[in-house]
């Protein structure tokens, strides 16, 4: 499997994700947009697309340029009925690729909740070990409606 991951922000790097990636036997390609690193013009040669955080939030192109090109990328990363990941800046991107509206500067939202993976996702060779209920911390500066 070939992942393209999208580094929006120094020392805000894949963590546990790479951990799971490499696990699995996962090739990575890391581009780092915020250092001026181009994105590729279509999903060919890739199998999956993580967007990863940043401290810049999803509309803020004219300190971010290449937002707008991420967004893109995203949603032909769907289109192409391939797998997305958006963490925290990455989920917010996500949804603004998808006509979804941002609402920024909300209080934060904070809390434990159970995961669970759909059928799809119990039948997944990534998420197949996952078959029960898992808390996972969420932490949310941005809505996406």
């Amino acid at each position: 499997m070939r992942v393209l991951v999208i580094e929006n922000y120094p020392k805000t790097t894949l963590g546990l994700v790479g951990t799971a990636l490499s696990e699995s036997g996962a090739e990575a390609r890391v581009l780092r947009t915020h250092l001026g690193d181009g994105l590729p013009a279509s999903a060919d040669g890739f199998d999956a697309l993580i967007m990863l955080g940043g401290a810049q939030d999803a509309l803020d192109d004219l300190n971010h340029p290449y937002l707008p090109a991420e967004a893109a990328l995203a949603r032909t990363f769907g289109e192409a009925d391939k797998a997305v990941l958006g963490i925290c800046l990455g989920a917010q991107i996500l949804a603004r690729a998808h006509g979804a509206k941002n609402i920024l500067g909300r209080p934060i939202e904070f809390g434990w909740h159970a995961v669970r993976p759909t059928e799809a996702g119990r039948g997944d060779p990534q998420l197949h070990q996952r078959a029960g209920a898992e808390p996972v911390l969420g932490v949310g500066v941005a809505l996406a409606v």
